[in-house]
């Protein structure tokens, strides 16, 4: 026989709040940034839409969901003079509180809530992009070594450049 206090627990953790609405939000804080600094940075989603752009170092605020149960992934496209160099993707995953739901018993929170929100996902806190020497060829008789990408060399400085 089911007594009132198990029928009062089971109702009560039904209707506590989801675990992971409480310690994560929809929306996170991404800081962006690369090496060498000052590179120009665009972000778009997973339906290729422009969600913001800047220049490194910045942070960004981007949604955790893309929808219900599906986690947002974006691609930051990183250029140099409008050049583009380099891309990286950032996909949100399940967050650890997501997973107190089951312990809590928070069947709302675990299958409403938190998919619906997007607090079921996490981002990381920092995406860093190593990008290529971007160091401009210096006159010869200034002493200086630079060493830069083949692709930034113009036809005549491709010309000159003997195999080794």
């Amino acid at each position: 026989m089911i007594s009132r206090t198990s029928i009062a627990a089971l109702s009560l953790s039904l209707l506590l709040p989801s675990c992971a609405s409480v310690f994560n939000r929809s929306n996170q804080p991404v800081k962006i940034s690369s090496n060498p600094s000052g590179l120009s940075f665009k972000v778009t989603n997973s339906s290729n839409e422009l969600i913001n752009s800047g220049v490194t170092p910045a942070t960004v605020t981007l949604k955790t969901s893309a929808s219900y149960m599906k986690p947002e992934t974006y691609t930051i496209a990183f250029s140099k003079k409008g050049k583009d160099i380099g891309r990286q993707n950032l996909t949100a995953s399940i967050s650890g509180w997501y997973f107190g739901n089951i312990l809590i018993g928070g069947l709302i929170g675990a299958l409403v809530v938190d998919p619906l929100t997007g607090s079921m996902y996490t981002l990381e806190d920092e995406v860093s992009f190593n990008g290529p020497a971007l160091a401009s060829i210096d006159h010869p008789t200034s002493g200086r070594l630079a060493i830069v990408s083949i692709e930034q060399l113009s036809a005549a400085q491709r010309a000159r450049l003997v195999r080794i």
